[in-house]
């Protein structure tokens, strides 16, 4: 989407921190590589706030991304507050400043899930959570995991669902089948703000399974017509041929067992002893009967084609009935937790995030009693934590479409640099960082400032 903003106008660096230290109706948003000066700038803010009358320590919520970094800002306000204080000659802003630093060590400058812990536990009730909740440790939620693994995994082992019947019958090896479901189970567990049912394409699996064995067996039959029995490519064909034969020997006596077909042509594409061979392109000199080598090579390169084709539709086809037989153990994690009154770190931002988008009466409450937000690091927020800080910055109480929100004027003062992201870290997603600095769906500017200088880049708006 295309922003209709004011042509960029530079500015000196200079007069960008000027701006950042006065203009409190307008929101910031403050790009800048390491090194630059972003923090500074923020705590700046956050001082000229409180000397100007603009807005107190009490009402203001400050966020980063680790506890050590919300320690170091929290002790860099202090020294700038005290600065200002001695420097200060009307004797207003010096109370204000003295008023600062008796709210200092109450003030909301912390991570943005020990922010989310400080909400829950105001109003645990509102938020269906235990008062006294005990926050689990990654090692801890780990291993309640897996227990609600084992116990789902135990109870579905006698009649299992298609997802799982068809990875356990998978060959055990360096990455067993029950561990292939483990890891398939953790990862929802880290999205599990997103319940709707992923979507199943259709794939008629067997139907695929039996053309490309019969694709598999005719390249293999080729092998007969080599004038080369040791040569390469032959080999590789003849490896086909055998591949076919073993996968389909019980034929004979029993069904086709598409189960297990998929998980041996699974392994004739991923094993990489046999995907060695697929590489040998054997000598332009081997005649196969009416075939030459190039066309025979082509055949075989084909038929591996459509053995990887397949073997990515089998993947893909998967994946939502795993997300649905998955869905059992997922909640057996959350029983266990909910019975030794525990959260997560994602539990959180989960139950944050519902407490302010639909209690209207609360997140009201929290719009009012939060009067400035500034957040650093911003490249490393993920999708809820945006949410979370849009709908406390939102102008209008009724709307709770974060992607559409308006923040107050003033209210929001972000600063980031998408170099520094950590890649999918705790679902950190810097495409989250571009898109709400320029998708005019949250950030409708009516007006921009961009400017080069020292590092800054600066986008202002004015609501």
């Amino acid at each position: 989407m295309t922003l209709n903003v004011d042509p960029p106008v530079k500015l000196h660096d200079a007069a960008e921190r000027e701006a950042i230290a006065t203009e409190f109706a307008t929101t910031f948003f403050v790009e800048a590589a390491a090194g630059t000066g972003k923090t500074t700038a923020l705590v700046g803010r956050i001082v000229s706030m409180v000397r100007l009358g603009v807005g107190t320590l009490a009402r203001t919520v400050a966020v980063t991304f680790t506890e050590p970094a919300a320690g170091e800002m929290k002790l860099r306000l202090r020294l700038e507050i005290e600065k200002a204080r001695r420097a200060a000659v009307d004797p207003v802003e010096r109370s204000r400043l003295d008023r600062a630093l008796e709210e200092l060590e109450l003030a909301r400058i912390s991570t943005i899930h020990a922010f989310c812990g400080d909400l829950l536990r105001e109003r645990p009730l509102e938020a269906g959570v235990d008062p006294a909740f005990k926050l689990l440790s990654e090692e801890e939620s780990q291993t309640l995991a897996d227990q609600a693994f084992d116990r789902w995994l135990q109870k579905i082992l006698a009649d299992p669902p298609e997802g799982p019947r068809r990875i356990l019958r998978r060959r055990s090896g360096n990455n067993p089948p029950q561990d292939q479901l483990r890891a398939a189970m953790h990862g929802l567990l880290e999205h599990r703000d997103f319940p709707t049912g992923w979507r199943r394409d259709p794939f008629d699996r067997n139907a695929a399974i039996d053309v490309l064995l019969e694709q598999l067996a005719e390249t293999g039959l080729i092998a007969h017509e080599s004038s080369w029995p040791d040569d390469y490519l032959t080999q590789c064909l003849r490896d086909i041929a055998v591949f076919v034969r073993e996968a389909t020997r019980l034929e004979g006596v029993q069904e086709r067992d598409y189960d297990g077909l998929e998980a041996e042509l699974r392994e004739l594409s991923t094993n990489k002893r046999r995907y060695k061979r697929w590489e040998n392109k054997g000598s332009p000199k081997t005649l196969y009967g009416s075939l030459s080598h190039a066309e025979v090579l082509d055949r075989r390169d084909a038929v591996r084609a459509a053995l990887q084709s397949f073997v990515a539709a089998c993947e893909a086809d998967l994946a939502p009935l795993l997300h649905v037989a998955l869905r059992e153990a997922v909640a057996g994690y959350d029983e266990l937790k909910a019975r030794v009154g525990t959260l997560d770190f994602l539990d959180l931002l989960i139950k944050a995030r519902n407490l302010v988008r639909d209690d209207r009466v609360v997140r009201r409450t929290l719009q009012d009693k939060f009067r400035h937000f500034f957040v650093d690091e911003f490249q490393d927020t993920d999708p809820l934590q945006a949410e979370i800080l849009l709908l406390l910055a939102s102008d209008d109480p009724d709307n709770v479409d974060w992607q559409s929100v308006r923040p107050v004027a003033g209210k929001l003062f972000v600063v980031g640099d998408p170099k520094q992201a950590i890649y999918r870290f705790r679902r950190a997603d810097v495409s989250l960082y571009e898109n709400i600095k320029t998708d005019s769906a949250v950030w409708v500017l009516n007006s921009c400032v961009s400017a080069r200088a020292s590092g800054l880049h600066l986008r202002s708006s004015s609501w």
